[in-house]
């Protein structure tokens, strides 16, 4: 009778601690799931500058959740890189610049904005392949942390409307590829 209740005790001891790093020690990771809608366009205020924007669901695969302090994309194009660092998210009639943002395990789907800093060089979306990269930084970690990849194709027809300053709006295909058309702001 005692090995049995020894037994029982090591048992809930260990399923004890096990709970306890599942809820509060292990960090877990940011997840992202992959955007059904990618737009490449322009914010007019103060100027015309270049943005991107995507719709997706941030998630956290830790019980408490993640605090991201800021995200920004990258959009590399025939060797060169552009960061767009300027991020906002929210619903259409409300939305809130980037400074912190809790995820949880349930997640959280919003809109997000990346514009180009007013301050930076003139951009242009030229026609080619594009390859978005997706980035944020966690409150409590050194290095931003890689959320996705996003594969786009901008033809010369889209990126001349883009030049018009109008928008490309890319919808993601049943194939995962993405498909644009020109969209009025």
């Amino acid at each position: 009778m005692e090995m049995i209740s020894i037994t029982i005790s090591i048992v809930s001891l260990t399923v004890s601690v096990g709970t306890f790093w599942l809820t509060f020690l292990r960090r877990g990771q940011l997840a992202m799931t992959l955007p059904t809608i990618v737009f490449f366009g322009h914010d007019m205020v103060p100027k015309a500058t270049p943005k991107i924007f995507l719709r997706t669901l941030l998630y956290s695969t830790a019980a408490q959740g993640q605090v991201v302090e800021g995200m920004y994309v990258q959009a590399l194009r025939d060797g060169t890189v552009r960061t767009f660092n300027f991020w906002g998210y929210g619903e259409t009639e409300k939305l809130s610049p980037g400074s912190g943002l809790h995820v949880s395990r349930t997640g959280l789907a919003a809109n997000h904005h990346f514009v180009l800093s007013v301050h930076e060089d003139e951009y242009q979306f030229e026609a080619g392949e594009y390859m978005i990269v997706v980035y944020a930084r966690i409150v409590g970690r050194r290095k931003p942390l890689k959320l996705s990849t996003i594969n786009i194709v901008l033809n010369p027809e889209l990126a001349l409307a883009l030049r018009r300053h109008m928008g490309v709006l890319f919808e993601q295909n049943l194939d995962g590829r993405y498909e644009g058309h020109e969209h009025e702001r």
